[in-house]
């Protein structure tokens, strides 16, 4: 169990790859129709949903009560329809704060060829 004891700063929690493929595309475009007129690039608004998904199979297994507080992004390139995107995740600082642990993450999502693609920030108040 990662609990905010267990977790260090600098601590590599894992990585996690997707593919931006049609299906991904389409499912999302199903939901917000005006981001077909983006691809085949990459929708800026998904970079929060690659992240989420990678950031939940790499850091666990988490305890309850987690509430996300933060979250920002730094694009510098966007992936096209066909290429794979790593995310790998990081724990970047820890803090106790008005009776909350306080617990930051930081993402870094790369292209197969190993292009920067985004990174990410996370703030989260952990419950364990």
């Amino acid at each position: 169990m990662l609990t905010f004891d267990r977790l260090q700063p600098g601590d590599n929690l894992g990585t996690n790859v997707q593919y931006f493929n049609d299906a991904m595309a389409e499912q999302w475009c199903e939901l917000f129709p005006a981001d077909k007129d983006l691809l085949p690039d990459l929708p800026p608004s998904m970079i929060s949903a690659i992240t989420m998904r990678a950031f939940l199979a790499t850091v666990q297994p988490r305890p309850k009560g987690n509430i996300h507080g933060t979250q920002e992004f730094e694009v510098y390139k966007l992936p096209r329809i066909g290429d794979e995107i790593t995310t790998t995740a990081y724990c970047r600082e820890k803090e106790t704060r008005k009776n909350n642990n306080w617990v930051y993450f930081e993402t870094k999502s790369h292209d197969q060829d190993g292009n920067l693609l985004f990174t990410g920030s996370m703030g989260i108040i952990w419950g364990g």
